[in-house]
């Protein structure tokens, strides 16, 4: 089995080969030179290079994709007659997703092993699979070949899933208050600007005759008190 998330099926403290060699020797009886010369094998069959150096690294040390390739080369240690993937691709980009599949593809043509893939992307499904079991809440709604279930469904369910796939054909829905065609945006309402009151503020200068900074004492005409007025008066 191929689980969806790689890093968390794999442990962190034991090397990728030696977690190969320990599967496949708990499924039959062979020495640990035997099961190391097996762990390299599948690693450099699924497309690691320089599987021998490899199978000492750490699940750390591999990106994305080749720990993808690593738990895909962990099932098909002990050639399995029956390989189950549960969303090999969740985690990886649509580059690294076309090789995985490829290679799943490929194993399977190889070895003649049965492929059960399991997903939530109907393109996944239309182009990986021959036949297509739809399935709601535990309950299969609609199986049969994957042209006719996809192409002409019956079930009012698949029909609501193919609906729901992103179409680049869809005419665009423009929100209202969002930006036009020519760029401009719907009126919205400004709240008025408050302007804040004015504040008296001391001013400090410097003295002509004395090397240290003094506070002089300032006053206020009658007229900046009353507020007709807001200039200062001369210091003394």
């Amino acid at each position: 089995m191929v689980f969806q998330d790689p890093l968390s099926s794999l442990d962190p403290y034991y090397a990728i080969g030696d977690r190969i060699a320990e599967v496949y020797r708990t499924h039959t009886r062979v020495s640990r030179r035997a099961a190391r010369a097996r762990a390299v094998e599948v690693l450099d069959r699924v497309g690691i290079p320089d599987a021998l150096r490899r199978s000492r690294s750490r699940p750390h040390e591999f990106s994305g994709g080749m720990r993808q390739r690593a738990l895909i080369a962990m099932a098909l240690a002990c050639a399995p007659d029956l390989l189950i993937a549960d969303e090999p691709t969740t985690a990886l980009d649509v580059t690294v997703q076309a090789q995985i599949l490829d290679l799943l593809h490929r194993l399977r043509e190889e070895t003649g092993m049965g492929l059960l893939l399991v997903t939530h992307d109907v393109g996944v499904a239309a182009e990986s699979v021959d036949e297509v079991l739809v399935m709601r809440h535990g309950r299969a709604v609609e199986r049969g070949p994957v042209a006719d279930v996809l192409g002409a469904p019956e079930q009012p369910y698949t029909r609501e899933l193919l609906h729901a796939v992103p179409r680049v054909d869809t005419p665009r829905v423009i929100r209202e208050g969002a930006r036009s065609r020519r760029g401009r945006r719907s009126p919205r309402r400004t709240a008025p600007r408050r302007t804040a009151p004015r504040q008296t503020l001391r001013r400090w200068t410097w003295p002509r005759r004395t090397s240290s900074w003094r506070r002089p004492a300032c006053g206020v005409n009658s007229a900046a008190e009353s507020g007709r007025s807001r200039r200062w008066t001369t210091c003394r």
